[in-house]
């Protein structure tokens, strides 16, 4: 049965609501975060039986608990603080009398916005020197992000103590930059337009704070455009929070009040369908919309990185499956990927004979025959060889239909994975000595290194560097020194022996972040920077996506099985490592010994995806 289509309005046309929100009930900042399909399900559907599992439930509790303790930091610092008590109107009443009379700092507050139908309830309402206020949120999780651990385009961090929080007493911190999660600006500027239609705006301009683990206020520039979102004027462009909470929110208005409308009369169409996206797994909804998806040959959106705009772009063109996309030219999908007007083209030819040569095209100009003898056409017949359909895509910037058309081949295949167009043979860099390596870290910071030593035809050695202290700065320092110099020491003695050696990661990123941590904290940036842009640390994702394609993600847990490997521990993940942490941390044994097996099995999962590589004649992705 075909689906009324997903189709959010041009966002550079300034999204204002399109139907009639007056009935909706007013929403808080988590609408304009969350999937637009879980904004529509809740105001339609009744909700489905839904457990929370123990991975985010400790997210709750520890969210809570760290907000506890900064609010309780905030009053011993801030006796004049006002604390907001009870809810509904009188919290609304309470809040606008403590902003009238210019508290510095305000607790636990409650805005509306009936005519914008927003409601919210900031962590933190924080007063300017010139009146008026910003809002700042309390977050389990960073804030802050080591400055060489940013890209050219990272923001430097504008941060101010608790003991003086507000964005006036902020400084720029040169060894750190703002960490960006789209989410905590989002509902920052939830809470900016609460503030503005509360009348306390203040003069300096929109800004919001975040306070992380670092235990410090973050401020974020709310108007500066640094989102990149979809375009109808360009492919994409830079927006700011502002802009990009105005129409995220304004756009839900509308799902809820169509959906509102269609349980009542049940023939309005919705404006959205199920696609899959990073919130799937957690969402309440999952079990109504996975089986829409994943229903044979399976949404387009369960192939890797195709997110929603992509989504779009297939389906305006009748692309409305797997099937339908792997069953696309390729030849015609790569000139296309080259910004080849293939559209144009068949259309300039559409009356020509068949054996005219393209030169004796008059529509056709002497620079464009050359782009396409390039691409081996030099006849009309030649053009007329290459699929119209697969033409439809042209510029649209589908730069990565063609891998889009492998990865949904390989998904349909039968072989686990395939290589990619162009490699003839899997290439693993070896080494005398491997040392594959996994890091595993909470909030607090990282607890444990894991190494899985191999040398020569010896049985790998599994070495672990943990500490079951509560994790602070100087506690992560040391134990993470101590594993360097070993892992150096590793190192030094192979080439001291005349033996190549390589460490091991995957994903190198986020061990990468541990390790920037600590050269920033001992002293020793130089030293590890060399050796993370060495060819001795090597990134066995990267090695594996540049030649190996499967139509699923390429995480650790999904390409190891893959290959055949198994964990020794049930429910192996990051979140179930999270949980068993407190476990562990409280002094239980089973608890540590469930860690130290599962980082094993991380280490040993690496090794066997690279031996796996370098004896495995794998199918071409041609063949698929």
């Amino acid at each position: 049965m075909d689906r009324p289509d997903f189709s959010p309005p041009a966002h550079d046309a300034g999204m204002t609501p399109r139907f009639d929100v007056s009935n909706v009930p007013l929403q808080g900042a988590y609408v304009a975060r969350e999937c637009p399909v879980r904004a529509q399900n809740d105001a339609m559907l009744e909700a489905l039986p839904f457990t929370v599992d123990a991975f985010t439930q400790r997210l709750f509790d520890r969210g809570n608990a760290f907000e506890a303790e900064i609010v309780a930091e905030l009053l011993r610092l801030h006796p004049g603080t006002v604390m907001v008590e009870g809810g509904g109107g009188d919290a609304e009443a309470a809040t606008l009398a403590a902003m009238a009379a210019g508290a510095p700092v305000i607790l636990n507050g409650r805005l509306a916005d009936p005519a914008g139908r927003r409601i919210g309830k900031p962590d933190l309402l924080v007063a300017t020197a010139t009146g008026g206020y910003h809002a700042v949120d309390v977050k389990w999780h960073g804030a802050l992000s080591a400055a060489r651990e940013a890209d050219a385009k990272g923001t430097p961090a504008l941060v101010a103590t608790l003991a003086f929080p507000d964005r006036a007493s902020a400084a720029v911190d040169e060894a750190m930059t703002t960490r960006r999660h789209e989410v905590d600006v989002l509902q920052l500027a939830h809470y900016q337009r609460l503030i503005e239609a509360a009348g306390f705006a203040a003069p300096d301009g929109r800004h919001g704070g975040i306070i992380g683990t670092e235990r410090c206020v973050v401020w974020h520039d709310l108007d500066a455009p640094l989102w990149r979102t979809p375009s109808v004027s360009e492919t994409t462009k830079l927006r700011s929070a502002m802009e990009r909470y105005d129409f995220e929110f304004d756009f839900r208005l509308d799902i809820v009040a169509v959906a509102r409308q269609h349980a009542a009369d049940g023939e309005t169409p919705l404006l959205v369908v199920p696609v899959r996206c990073g919130e799937c797994a957690a969402c309440p909804w999952n079990a109504h919309c996975s089986p829409i998806l994943e229903t044979p040959p399976g949404d387009v959106s369960l192939l890797p990185r195709i997110g929603w705009t992509q989504w779009k772009v297939h389906r305006d063109r009748g692309v409305r499956n797997r099937a339908d996309l792997a069953a696309l030219d390729m030849r015609t999908a790569q000139m296309v990927a080259a910004k080849v007007d293939v559209a144009a083209l068949i259309a300039a030819v559409a009356d020509v004979n068949a054996d005219t040569s393209l030169m004796d095209v008059t529509e056709l100009s002497p620079a464009q025959v050359a782009q396409y003898r390039g691409h081996s056409l030099t006849s009309v017949g030649d053009v007329r060889s290459l699929d119209a359909a697969t033409a439809a895509y042209s510029g649209l910037g589908m730069t990565a239909l063609p891998e889009q058309i492998d990865q949904a081949r390989a998904a349909l295949g039968d072989a686990p994975a395939y290589r990619r167009r162009g490699v003839g043979r899997l290439v693993v860099p070896r080494a005398d000595v491997e040392v594959d390596i996994d890091m595993e870290n909470v909030e607090d910071g990282c607890y444990l290194w894991g190494c899985l030593v191999s040398r020569g035809g010896l049985a790998p050695e599994y070495v672990p560097f943990v500490t079951w202290e509560v994790l602070s700065p100087p506690v992560e320092s040391a134990h993470s020194l101590a594993f360097w110099k070993w892992l150096m020491g590793q190192r030094a003695e192979a080439h001291a022996a005349g033996r190549t050696f390589r460490a091991y990661c995957w994903h190198a990123p986020a061990e990468n972040g541990f390790l920037r941590r600590l050269g920033l904290a001992c002293g020793i940036v130089a030293e590890i920077d060399d050796f993370i842009v060495s060819d001795e640390w090597v990134d066995m994702l990267r090695v594996w996506d540049s030649q190996l394609i499967t139509g699923h993600g390429s995480g650790l847990k999904v390409v190891a099985p893959l290959v055949g490997f198994a964990w020794d521990v049930d429910d192996a993940g990051g979140g179930e490592s999270m949980v068993m942490y407190d476990r562990a941390a409280g002094g239980d044994a089973d608890a540590r010994e469930w860690l130290l097996s599962y980082n094993r099995g991380d280490v040993m999962a690496t090794r066997a995806i690279r031996d796996w590589m370098d004896t495995t004649n794998v199918t071409p992705i041609e063949s698929a």
